[in-house]
């Protein structure tokens, strides 16, 4: 999966630099965007923590610009894929204590490198832009996007030969929304995401958003 995903990656990659080459000498819209972030979480209970891991999104949509302005409006389609190392127990309820779910997530002693939740979202993003039209233009785009999760997996490999895989993990919220920032100059911009709403579906586990960092390469 992980080298499907880097050949995927690599395609793109390439596609986007033919792209920018043949924009011509001015960008007149940004309808192409690819993202490589690293997620943490963030107000965590207490013991709870990530390490930094590689995640990629991308969207393509419509680039609406106000007039002859530098400002314009933007709404697309995208896929996210969000890989994160962590250090919580998500084994599912049958493998231990059915009530300490309830009190909130658990902390597993096992490198973070092996304890991994990786997710998959379709994502809804919109964007307020301000970008010069020169060839190579600075931007500011401020925004926010909304996901649907169509897959989940979590992975404990303790040691090759004892490995733990559980999909579709029902205490993941379904739907994440959060805001989004681009700034940057020419072909490489820095992109920030926050999440407003929790990751854990029980009541009783507040908090654990997702706080992002990472480069958006843009190109028409």
């Amino acid at each position: 999966m992980r080298q499907v995903c880097l050949k995927i990656v690599t395609l793109l990659v390439f596609g986007l630099f033919f792209i920018n080459v043949q924009a011509g000498d001015y960008f007149k819209s940004d309808r192409f965007i690819l993202d490589f972030y690293s997620p943490q979480w963030v107000n965590t209970p207490v013991g709870v923590s990530t390490d930094p891991s590689f995640s990629f999104a991308f969207s393509l949509g419509k680039d609406i610009p106000y007039k002859k302005s530098n400002f314009s409006f933007f709404y697309g389609l995208g896929y996210d894929f969000t890989n994160i190392n962590h250090n919580v127990n998500l084994k599912s309820l049958s493998d231990y204590d059915v009530t300490a779910r309830e009190i909130g997530l658990r902390v597993l002693n096992a490198p973070y490198n092996l304890n991994k939740l990786s997710t998959q979202y379709l994502e809804l993003p919109i964007e307020f832009r301000y970008r010069t039209q020169t060839k190579n233009p600075f931007r500011f785009y401020a925004g926010c996007k909304i996901g649907y999760m169509t897959k989940s997996k979590y992975t404990l490999d303790k040691v090759s030969a004892d490995k733990y895989e559980r999909k579709s993990l029902n205490e993941l919220e379904r739907l994440k929304y959060g805001l989004t920032m681009r700034i940057g100059y020419g072909l490489v911009n820095f992109y920030t995401y926050y999440g407003l709403n929790g990751l854990i579906v029980p009541e009783k586990q507040k908090g654990v958003n997702q706080l992002s960092f990472g480069i958006s390469l843009i190109a028409k």
